[in-house]
C-alpha cells in the first residue's frame, strides 16, 4: 500500500506541471499503449473523458494538502492512462503509460535531489539518444517525449521501446505492441468508458462481489460507465471466458445470486462465454479494485 501510495504521488507530481500545448516528436509517433508489456495480470485503460471525477479523486486521495482546484488541474493534463498491475495480498507491482501533456523544460525544476529525486540516465543499446529517469523511493519516473510519462516496472525496457519505435518513419502507423491483438484493441477503444481485462480474475472478482468464487475462468474484461442516474455509481458490463460449458453454468448461477441478476442482464455465447450487463455498484468498489 506505501509503495503505491509513493508511486500515486510520483505521477501526480509528473502532472502538476502546468501550462504548455504538446509539442509532438519528429519522426514516428509513438502510442503509450506500445510501451506496456504483457506481463501483467490486470490492465485498465481511464480515459478523462470517461470519469474526470476518478482521475481527480485518485489525486486528490493520494497527494497530501493538495487542494480540490489542484487535483483538477493535474487531471486536466491527463488524457489516458494505460495500466498494468500484478497484486498480491502485501505487494502491488504497477507499470504505466500515460498520454499526457508535460512541459519537458519544468521537470529538471521540479524533480531535484534538494527535492528527494535520484536522477540518472540511460542510453538504450546502439542509440545516440539519453533519457533521464528520476527515482524516489526505489520506484522511476521518465518522461521520453511532451506527450508520455512512464511510471513503474521496467522502465530501461520501456524506453528502449520508446527509442526504436520513435526512430522508424513517420509513415509507419501500425502499432507495435506486446499485448495480443484483441486486448490491444479492446483497450486502445476505450474512449467514453473505462475499459479493463484480468487475465488471473480470482482476486478482481472476490473484490467486486465480496465472497471467494471458485468460477474456472480463463480471463474476464469488463467496462465501467458513470450511471447517469446515480453519480455515485457505475453501470458495469462483464464477459467472462470459462473453461467449458460446465464451469459456465455452475459460474452463471453463482453470479446471479452474487450481483441479484434478471434474465434480461445475462447473454450465453457459444459453450464458454458469458455477458453480464448493467451491473450497478458503487465507485468506491473500483477504488478498492485499484487499491485507492
Amino acid at each position: 500500500m506505501k509503495k503505491l501510495k509513493i508511486f500515486l504521488v510520483l505521477l501526480f507530481l509528473s502532472l502538476i506541471l502546468l501550462a504548455g500545448c504538446k509539442t509532438l516528436p519528429a519522426g514516428r509517433i509513438v502510442d503509450p499503449i506500445e510501451l506496456l508489456d504483457n506481463n501483467s495480470a490486470f490492465y485498465i485503460a481511464i480515459p478523462k473523458a470517461a470519469d474526470t471525477v476518478l482521475i481527480e479523486r485518485m489525486i486528490q486521495n493520494n497527494v497530501k494538502n493538495l487542494s480540490e482546484t489542484d487535483a483538477k488541474l493535474i487531471a486536466s493534463k491527463v488524457n489516458k492512462i494505460y495500466c498494468g498491475l500484478n497484486r498480491s495480498r502485501n505487494f502491488l507491482e504497477v507499470q504505466s503509460s500515460i498520454d499526457s501533456a508535460i512541459p519537458l523544460s519544468l521537470i529538471p525544476k521540479v524533480m531535484t535531489k534538494k527535492n528527494g529525486w535520484q536522477v540518472s540516465k540511460y542510453s538504450p543499446e546502439s542509440s545516440t539518444s539519453e533519457y533521464t529517469v528520476y527515482n524516489y523511493e526505489n520506484i522511476d519516473i521518465t518522461f521520453p517525449n511532451s506527450s508520455i510519462t512512464c511510471l513503474g516496472r521496467d522502465i530501461e525496457t520501456m524506453l528502449s521501446k520508446y527509442d526504436t519505435l520513435s526512430n522508424m518513419p513517420a509513415e509507419n502507423v501500425e502499432l507495435y505492441s506486446d499485448l495480443p491483438d484483441e486486448l490491444l484493441t479492446y483497450l486502445k477503444g476505450a474512449e467514453d468508458e473505462i475499459r479493463f481485462y484480468a487475465g488471473k480474475p480470482q482476486s478482481f472478482l472476490t473484490i467486486l462481489t465480496g465472497a471467494n468464487l471458485d468460477l474456472r475462468l480463463i480471463d474476464v474484461k469488463g467496462s465501467f460507465i458513470t450511471d447517469p442516474k446515480h453519480e455515485n455509481q457505475y453501470l458495469l458490463d462483464l464477459d467472462f471466458n470459462f473453461k467449458n460449458d460446465k464451469f459456465r453454468k455452475a459460474g452463471k448461477a453463482l453470479l446471479t445470486l452474487a450481483f441479484g441478476l434478471t434474465n434480461s442482464q445475462e447473454e450465453e455465447i457459444g459453450f464458454s462465454e458469458l455477458k453480464i450487463s448493467g451491473i450497478r455498484i458503487d465507485k468506491k468498489q473500483l477504488y478498492k479494485i485499484l487499491v485507492l
